[in-house]
């Protein structure tokens, strides 16, 4: 590769009056003209374009025509998650990693990694919006926060379970029809006021689930009920058929059967 122009840059003494002889000059214009075909054979362009830039090529010690990436919108690299459809970012800004401190970036070739904020070791302490989970150093954890929800079909506990204060269930409001569905995949307790004698069916109640149901009797009363794929003590049961009479069946799925109880006439 040449070093010019410094390295050899010639002098002008030769050069600076009307006076000076050509002769004793001829070293530094043969100097001069070395380095302009030094420039010449260092640069390799030919009917250069809008928006191109040189590159230089060490496979060949010469700067090359190339494409300016910044040159036309298309260029702009476009970051893709696995939740969205892609953000743009055009070469010269910034991409910014939000959410947190204590994340990191790091970049290798084409590949660009994202370390996300660990939690430090000598807290107790995981922290995310308005919520947290603290661990008391025994084990034990104590969540802050109105919500904890699962993405997943089951959370598993291997131990006691115990709810100080503030247990409830979800209520579904079943609709009266001579066929009513309940589906323990909504609610574990449904309610209905029957306006018709009906058949109940169960359906997604997970071995080692219950479900309830609470029936009431519409105004004129005289509905009849009846449960499919149900076993109750002592066979099918008869319900209340007093106007405004309240029972209540809950049904368990030991994974064979269905096993129901009733309780009537609720006052």
């Amino acid at each position: 590769m040449a070093t010019w122009p410094s390295g050899t840059k010639a002098g002008t003494t030769h050069l600076d009056a009307g006076t000076d002889s050509p002769r004793l000059a001829r070293p530094d214009i043969k100097q001069n003209v070395d380095n302009v075909n030094a420039i010449i054979d260092m640069f390799n362009i030919d009917s250069p374009s809008a928006n191109q830039i040189l590159k230089y090529n060490s496979s060949n010690a010469r700067f090359e025509l190339g494409t300016d990436s910044t040159g036309t919108a298309a260029a702009a690299t476009t970051f893709v998650g696995d939740d969205s459809s892609g953000t743009a970012v055009n070469a010269g800004e910034t991409f910014k990693i939000a959410g947190g401190t204590n994340i990191t970036t790091a970049v290798s070739g084409d590949t660009l990694t994202i370390t996300g904020a660990t939690i430090p070791t000598n807290t107790n302490q995981l922290t995310n919006g308005a919520g947290f989970i603290t661990d008391d150093g025994n084990g034990d954890l104590t969540i802050t926060g109105s919500t904890i929800a699962s993405s997943g079909d089951t959370i598993d506990i291997d131990d006691t379970l115990r709810f100080n204060k503030n247990y409830k269930e979800d209520i579904n409001a079943l609709t009266s029809s001579t066929g009513i569905t309940v589906d323990a995949s909504l609610a574990s307790v449904h309610t209905v006021t029957l306006a018709h004698s009906t058949t109940f069916t169960i359906s997604n109640l997970p071995t080692g689930g219950s479900v309830t149901i609470i029936i009431t009797q519409d105004g004129t009363g005289s509905r009849t009920g009846a449960f499919t794929s149900t076993k109750f003590a002592g066979g099918t049961p008869t319900l209340s058929t007093d106007a405004n009479a309240i029972d209540v069946v809950t049904i368990f799925n030991d994974g064979s059967n269905k096993i129901a109880t009733i309780a009537k006439a609720f006052a």
